[in-house]
This record gives structure tokens, C-alpha cells and sequence, in this order.
């Protein structure tokens, strides 16, 4: 790809492409010849990479992501080679989503689940890069980024004593049930119950994917929701907080002060009257 004719981009793609039936292709790099991040996703057949001496098979849903500088050593199966699509791809700042990589200093290598919304991104990716104009830079750049943060959101690593796939899936399932249905009556108990752990356990998991705990979570989703009703409704506050699941209007003000820095009333006062 030529540079960015101008503007700063978050991340940017040097060049991207696919093998696929290709049983030679395999890459070494030296340590610091490649100033570029360089990301694989395997779609089909069966492949490697060369870590610390020892050849690690990849295979379906599977992929890797060097740092700028690494040593790279990688190629096909022969006898299965694999249908991989790559970016090669430059930051303009540290990006939270490549930390996995950049802290190893050497490969980060992962599996993930939802491989068709990958391939759409990257599709368009390629589409616009058979076809290119400078006017697409924009776009681009955000269908990288987009790519990188699906990666950060759902990419499971295959070295590290990381959560497993299965378990991820089942607490973001739980905590969409609990978004969706915030204005119910929730438990520690009853939210557990929707992934099937103990309530000890569902805590511990929920926390460590999520960042919060459930209970956070739950009040996050409902202030969400009571922001909504506040600024497109007249309701009463009493009405907000029952719609919500507060069964107390002075309960709800003073979670909803705690979280916002300002009262309801303060809230509806400030925001109404900008929203047409």
C-alpha cells in the first residue's frame, strides 16, 4: 500500500494479502528487519510458527501476531497448506489492543471463535486495495482497527494459562442477558445461574473478562438505561427508578449522583434540552 497521503492514522496497513494452496510458503525474518506489527489469520489447513526452537502447529481459527522487530519464522503445512490472510500494518502510538504482542517481544499467538466477522473485515480490506484511492485511506484505517479491536475482544492466547474460549462465551452471554434485562430483581445467585458456575466462581470469572464485577455491571447497565429515560422522557424520577429496577426513588438518586457527579433532576436539566 502507498503511505497516507497526509493525515495521521491510529494504524495504518503497509500491505496485506492471502495464500491459500501455496505448500511453499514459509518466511524467516531476522530480529529487527521488519519495522512492521505482522498479524496471520489461518482459515483453513494447518501451518506453523518457530518459537525458541520448537515448531508450534497452527491450524483453523487459529493466528499469530509478531511485534515490530521480532524474529519471524512461519510458513504452510506442506501437506496441508494453510489458507492464511495477512496484514502487515504501523501504528502511530502504542495501542492498548497489541499489548499482548508487544509484551512478549517475540509472537503473540491466539485463537478465535467468530472468524466470519474477520473475514468480512478483511474482504473489504482487500477490495479496496484491488481499487484504490486515496479518498479509501479513512476507511482503511478504521477496518484495521476494527479488526485489532475484534481481536483484543475475543482472541483467546494459546500459550499463556488464559480463561478458555467456552467460559469467555458463557459470562459475555451472562452479562448480555443481564444488560438486556437490567430493570429485573438480580442476585449474585440468579446471575450465576445463567452460565451454570457457582456463585464463587461465576464472580471470579465474570471479573477478570469483564472488568467488573456483576454488580457494577448491572448498576452500569441500568444508569445506562436511566440516562435514556431522563434526557427522551418526562417521566418522574420515581417512574426512572422503577423502570430500572430501584424499588427506591432516594436509593436511585444517590447511586445515580455517585456515578454521574450530579442528581437526576441536575442530570435531565443539563442534557434534555440538547437532544432534538
Amino acid at each position: 500500500m502507498p503511505e497516507p497521503s497526509g493525515s495521521k492514522f491510529v494504524c495504518y496497513p503497509e500491505s496485506l494479502g492471502r495464500y491459500s494452496e501455496f505448500p511453499q510458503h514459509r518466511e524467516y525474518r531476522p530480529k529487527g528487519m521488519m519495522g512492521y506489527y505482522n498479524l496471520h489469520l489461518v482459515f483453513a489447513g494447518q501451518g506453523y510458527v518457530e518459537l525458541d526452537g520448537e515448531r508450534i502447529p497452527l491450524t483453523e481459527g487459529e493466528g499469530f501476531l509478531y511485534p515490530k522487530g521480532a524474529e519471524q519464522q512461519y510458513g504452510a503445512n506442506p501437506e496441508e497448506p494453510w489458507d492464511v490472510r495477512w496484514i502487515h500494518f504501523s501504528t502511530a502510538m502504542p495501542l492498548p489492543m497489541l499489548s499482548s504482542a508487544d509484551e512478549s517481544a517475540n509472537v503473540w499467538l491466539f485463537s478465535i471463535t467468530d472468524r466470519s466477522r474477520l473475514a468480512l473485515l478483511m474482504d473489504e480490506m482487500y477490495t479496496i486495495s484491488s481499487h484504490f484511492e486515496t479518498r479509501y485511506e479513512p476507511r482503511l484505517s478504521a477496518l484495521l482497527y476494527e479488526l485489532l479491536a475484534e481481536l483484543a475482544h475475543n482472541a483467546v492466547s494459546l500459550l499463556d494459562d488464559a480463561i478458555p474460549r467456552h467460559k469467555q462465551e458463557l459470562i459475555r452471554e451472562a452479562a448480555d442477558q443481564i444488560r438486556n434485562r437490567c430493570s429485573e430483581s438480580w442476585t449474585l445467585e440468579s446471575m450465576a445461574a445463567l452460565s451454570g458456575y457457582s456463585m464463587y466462581y461465576f464472580l471470579r470469572l465474570f471479573q477478570t473478562i469483564m472488568g467488573r464485577t456483576p454488580n457494577r455491571y448491572l448498576t452500569e447497565c441500568r444508569m445506562a438505561v436511566a440516562k435514556g429515560l431522563l434526557v427522551a422522557t418526562g417521566l418522574p424520577i420515581n417512574q426512572v427508578a422503577e423502570r430500572v429496577g430501584f424499588t427506591q426513588a432516594s436509593y436511585f438518586i444517590r447511586v445515580f449522583h455517585s456515578q454521574e457527579g450530579m442528581p437526576p433532576k441536575a442530570y435531565r436539566e443539563l442534557y434534555a434540552g440538547s437532544i432534538s
